[in-house]
């Protein structure tokens, strides 16, 4: 069972919920995902990366949102009461953002911004850029396995309770929906329900990863990310035989391939020595941009499209990440440079491949 597919569905919402309740305590501000995109939303047009002189209060960085600022603190994580912050987002007389502007704190925003400062306005990075750790799991009364420990934590601090646990059948046709997109089979679905033994969910679910189909649902979400097409895309918009790509994709879930192979082949795997028929098939990763034999077309422009699009699309499917801002300019609020960007686009623009498909 410890499949890549599990990693994919339950290891990111669960790294997601640690951090929020502690029992017995006011629930931490988690600054990424609550205070920033209020700074961002409301403060930044005058006191972040367009601030116009070095003099500039800015609050886009501790640093500078921390510093002395002839007697007193914006922000004060000794004494965070006395952050003239709290004084200004409360004012009547002259409060911030200023009366005049377009975009106002709502109350609930203040309530955050508050108590993000009496718990001594720490910032921290986006969480998608922070290393996971594997967290302690928590010890709660109705614990059932890891994942129950960390829902229940937060469930029941707002008094809600686990619904009853299903029914075998119903357990059987939600597993079997999720791992195969199917219902499971009539034959596999009675042994089970008849199965008494206390690994009987275990060797139902091995079942469903040894179908065929385990691979063919899982792929389908992979393919859509890396836009997956049997057609070009473009022009005629002819059919391309691309389709072996497509059945490697399968193969690879269906055989369990390990991720950083399932994620070198396809970026490299023609870079590998000796590479074998399968490692180059898998470099159809690379080749799935829209393509175009169009009479008109300048071959220079569309080496440098097939490239953006390549770029871009290691960027949202390896990185979850959108690096198209980065094509024209330094993103403000994302670690990745116009520099970075390039220095991508100049490894695939190696590629021997010709520019324009030929039909």
């Amino acid at each position: 069972m410890q499949r890549l597919v599990f990693f994919l569905i339950f290891a990111f919402p669960i790294l997601e919920l640690v951090p929020a309740i502690s029992f017995g305590q006011e629930p931490k501000v988690d600054f990424a995902k609550q205070v920033l995109p209020i700074l961002s939303d409301k403060c930044f047009v005058c006191h972040g990366p367009d601030s116009e002189t070095e003099s500039d209060l800015r609050l886009d960085s501790f640093e500078a949102a921390t510093r002395d600022r002839g007697g007193y603190l914006v922000i004060d994580p000794e004494n965070p009461g006395e952050s003239e912050f709290l004084e200004r987002i409360h004012s009547d007389d002259d409060p911030m953002p200023p009366k005049s502007s377009r975009k106002q704190l709502t109350e609930a925003e203040k309530t955050i911004l508050t108590r993000w400062i009496k718990q001594g306005g720490k910032y921290s990075k986006h969480w998608a850029f922070v290393k996971p750790l594997r967290p302690k799991v928590p010890q709660v009364s109705v614990n059932q396995n890891e994942i129950d420990g960390f829902i229940a934590r937060q469930i029941q601090a707002k008094g809600i309770e686990f619904a009853p646990e299903a029914e075998k059948h119903v357990l059987a046709r939600r597993t079997a929906l999720v791992l195969t997109g199917l219902p499971p089979d009539q034959k596999m679905l009675q042994t089970y329900l008849k199965d008494r033994s206390q690994n009987a969910y275990e060797k139902y679910v091995d079942q469903l990863l040894a179908n065929p189909r385990f691979g063919e649902h899982q792929a389908r979400f992979w393919l859509d990310a890396v836009r997956y097409g049997d057609t070009h895309g473009l022009h005629l918009d002819n059919r391309r035989g691309i389709f072996p790509y497509r059945d490697w994709v399968v193969k690879a879930f269906n055989d369990n391939l390990p991720l950083d192979d399932f994620i070198t082949w396809q970026v490299a795997g023609d870079l590998l020595p000796n590479p074998s028929l399968e490692q180059l098939v898998a470099t159809g990763y690379v080749r799935m941009n829209p393509s175009t034999s169009e009479g008109g077309a300048i071959p220079a422009e569309f080496q440098a499209k097939n490239n953006f699009d390549r770029v871009e699309t290691l960027g949202t499917s390896l990185l979850g990440l959108s690096l198209i801002c980065a094509r024209c300019h330094t993103h403000k609020y994302d670690p990745i440079t116009q520099k970075e960007y390039y220095e991508l686009f100049a490894f695939f623009n190696n590629t021997a491949e010709g520019v324009m498909d030929g039909n």
